[in-house]
């Protein structure tokens, strides 16, 4: 009876007035701030934490939740249409569900991906609820060495699903885990590879890796099109069959899940990366998967019903033992203290009533979240069928912006520059981009891990009982699906690497590769100046990437010795190399008149020149101007309150 008396007092207490208008302003709010490419719900959080400390419980609890616990379903819109991560969450959506967008079918991925989002968030919420006598011992007994094998396993999970490449994904994967050793070393204070100069102090930003690797390049290849983002010029339908995609995939969707929830349960692992690792269990554990990458539906579900998912995981570490096991919990978890909130024991005893505030929030938060974003689906999916002088010059222009903000310096739009100019020579040359996303998010983890297991165990670490059971199970992760592959004589998935890309991927290969070599030997030769417990994970990542970069190599030698015909160069038409240059020039053409004349004038200009240069209207193009005028002013002047450097001509634009 006790019992009923805290669920009715825990769900009562939402339902108020004020508790419940909070939420729904937040969800909404929310859901705005995941819609905008390169921007994300975690802005939304910052901006809302000193607000919500002077609340009363339930109405943090409102507040906050309604905005993290939905803020991966809305941002699978940019995600779709453009190939822009909407956040972490959504980055993994990009594989299945942009080639959906271009065949016509954005709605029928719109309808997928939000159903399978709230079955996910639903079902987060009950293992919330469920999981507490089975995880708590579980975690606990989880050491360093232990985390670091999970880590492992799921990278090389992700990394293996290049197709009849699985090398090159694991390349790529520990390419990732270099750049995440740029920076300074937490524990001796050694700047590892920043060059002398400050900004690389903190190492590469997470947001310039997605928004160079993905964006830029898509935007090229759209500007090279020179036509929609749907193939067909057709909107098409779809959005129940989405919906029903997901009911008949139900199995699949409650398995993701459960990965969604497991990662957000495991504290520090890095939640982010959940979609990832549920994507990779998809395309391995289901049948017929020769469509992943190009455009399957189960591409869409399984991501979307993890991010989810992992909000309810998260939960477990943060409200019973204090770990927050996200970012976004680590915010909630600093305000949750100022407002008389206390996780861990106190939740379960005198603070029960609120797990069920917040079970009510979770329910309530997903259901409406799901309603407003198929509500939105419709209108949003028309991108897909805008002319491309309309879609390439106004993403561009806020991929650039949302990069900029991330410290609002330059370096910041250099950074974009470098990892777009590899992210569009990987899609060209036939090399899987995301593991290496995924290996930025996790190297952190993964050299925090490590640095542990040594100082605690030296080496004996790698002996202990579930380590050599993690180890195994890497192994039979790697080669079994080399071995399916090879067994059905096809490829599997293809990591959305369009047939219409001309790529020499036997010569480019063999070029990136031999940089990517070159890389890593430069890494060894920095590290042997620094302390060993600077240097270890140096070690332990250049290894790996050296015997990788060997394997390709040699691999490559014997596909000559066999077929050297395939070593010759495509066939590319001038034309071809001309647009490109043609895209890339308008690109230089943003970043110099950034520096000239200023952010404002420029984001001004260039929707009107893009849109004239290519045949649109004088009206479209003012209205294009205009309104990318008032997203810079409205969302990064007001709300975010971007810092602008001063341009070198106009100074004076920037002295307010």
């Amino acid at each position: 009876m006790d019992d009923w008396s805290l669920i009715s007092k825990g769900i009562g207490g939402i339902l108020q007035t004020k508790p419940l208008l909070l939420m729904i302003i937040a969800v909404v709010a929310s859901s705005i701030f995941a819609a905008l490419p390169g921007v994300g719900s975690s802005t939304l959080l910052a901006m809302s934490l000193p607000i919500a400390m002077t609340m009363q419980p339930y109405e943090v609890i409102a507040l906050l939740f309604g905005i993290t616990i939905i803020s991966n379903t809305a941002n699978t819109f940019p995600s779709v249409l453009i190939a822009v991560p909407g956040g972490s969450g959504s980055q993994a959506t990009i594989i299945d569900g942009h080639p959906m967008a271009r065949k016509g079918e954005a709605k029928r991925a719109f309808g997928a991906a939000y159903m399978a989002s709230l079955m996910g968030g639903l079902i987060g919420g009950v293992v919330f609820f469920l999981s507490l006598p089975i995880v708590s011992p579980l975690v606990l007994l989880l050491g360093s060495p232990e985390l670091l094998m999970l880590v492992l396993w799921g990278l090389s999970a992700v990394g293996i699903l290049s197709g009849n490449a699985p090398v090159k994904g694991l390349m790529a994967a520990a390419f990732g885990l270099a750049v995440s050793l740029i920076g300074t070393e937490a524990r001796t204070g050694v700047e590892r590879f920043t060059f002398e100069g400050y900004y690389l102090w903190d190492g590469v930003h997470i947001a310039l890796v997605g928004l160079g690797l993905f964006a830029v390049p898509e935007l090229i290849d759209l500007s090279v099109r020179r036509s929609t983002i749907s193939d067909t010029g057709k909107l098409g339908s779809g959005l129940m069959q989405g919906v029903r995609d997901a009911w008949k995939n139900w199995w699949l969707v409650t398995r993701c899940s459960i990965v969604g929830v497991w990662i957000g349960i495991l504290p520090g692992l890095g939640s982010s990366v959940a979609d990832w690792f549920a994507y990779a269990h998809a395309a391995q554990t289901e049948k017929n998967t020769e469509n992943f990458g190009k455009g399957d539906v189960r591409g869409v579900i399984a991501p979307e019903s993890s991010n989810n998912a992992k909000e309810g995981g998260a939960l477990i570490p943060t409200m019973f033992f204090g770990i927050p096991g996200s970012t976004s919990m680590a915010l909630v978890l600093v305000t949750f203290a100022a407002v008389g909130i206390s996780p861990g024991e106190a939740m379960i005893t005198t603070n029960k009533h609120l797990i069920y505030s917040m079970l009510t929030v979770i329910v309530l938060a997903n259901f409406l979240a799901t309603g407003l974003s198929m509500g939105l689906a419709g209108t949003f999916a028309k991108v897909s069928v805008m002319p491309f002088y309309v879609v390439v010059p106004m993403t561009l222009i806020f991929t650039i912006a949302a990069a900029y903000g991330v410290k609002s310096t330059y370096q910041d739009l250099a950074t974009l520059v470098v990892f777009a100019f590899i992210g569009f020579y990987m899609r060209r040359y036939g090399w899987p981009r995301p593991p290496v996303l995924v290996a930025v998010v996790l190297g952190p983890q993964i050299q925090t891990y490590l640095w542990l297991s040594m100082d605690r165990y030296s080496f004996d670490w790698m002996l202990t009982p579930g380590v050599m059971i993690i180890a195994v199970i890497i192994v039979m992760t790697v080669f079994f699906p080399m071995w399916r592959n090879r067994k059905k004589a096809k490829v599997d998935m293809d990591y959305y690497m369009e047939e219409d890309q001309p790529r020499a991927q036997s010569v480019g290969g063999v070029v990136f590769t031999l940089i990517f070599l070159g890389v890593l030997v430069y890494g060894v030769t920095e590290a042997v100046k620094w302390p060993i417990r600077a240097a270890m994970d140096v070690y332990f990542i250049t290894g790996i990437g050296i015997c990788l970069a060997g394997l390709q190599l040699t691999l490559d030698f014997v596909r000559y010795r066999r077929d050297p015909g395939a070593f010759a160069p495509p066939v590319q038409s001038s034309n071809l190399t001309r647009l490109y240059l043609e895209a890339a020039g308008w690109i230089a053409g943003i970043l110099a008149g950034i520096f000239l004349i200023g952010f404002h004038i420029s984001f001004f200009l260039v929707p009107i020149l893009y849109v004239r240069v290519y045949g649109g209207s004088w009206r479209l193009a003012l209205i294009l101007g205009l309104m990318a005028e008032g997203i810079l002013i409205g969302l990064f002047d007001t709300v975010i309150s971007v810092v602008w450097q001063k341009p070198i001509l106009l100074p004076f634009l920037y002295d307010w």
